[in-house]
């Protein structure tokens, strides 16, 4: 799979508002993927690709991943979404949430179709334009 440039934003909504994941539980998830840290950012490494990560320093306030390569990378996004109960906001698409995000918590400004996923192949299917529904 190409590498695909899109920014894809993972932010958390409690109440209509901005709200903190845990950062804790989603740092300690991201961990294992993370292959190499600069100033800006990092790099995390599945095995068959890798991406971009923006935001780790404040990990709860949310992040950007952008240059997403091979096919595991989107499951990585998928639990990311799923452990800090982020919506995921790919730009030029619709907003995507895992079940662990309750839509009474959404903020009304966000991308529509909203798409409920359950993997990371849902995800991807997203923002490739190929979804089948939402949820």
């Amino acid at each position: 799979m190409a590498t695909m440039s899109f920014d894809i934003f993972f932010q958390r909504f409690a109440a209509g508002e901005h709200a903190a994941a845990d950062a804790q539980a989603v740092a300690s998830f991201l961990a294992p993927f993370i292959d190499r840290r600069d100033p800006h950012g990092a790099t995390l490494r599945t095995n068959d690709g890798d991406a971009e990560l923006y935001g780790l320093d404040d990990i709860g306030e949310g992040c950007m991943i952008t240059h997403a390569s091979g096919r595991a990378i989107w499951d990585v996004m998928y639990e990311l979404a799923r452990v800090g109960r982020f919506v995921v906001i790919p730009v030029g698409c619709g907003t995507c949430i895992p079940p662990t995000v309750d839509r009474s918590d959404l903020v009304v400004e966000l991308p529509e179709p909203i798409t409920v996923v359950g993997s990371g192949r849902e995800l991807l299917a997203v923002v490739l334009g190929t979804a089948s529904g939402t949820g």
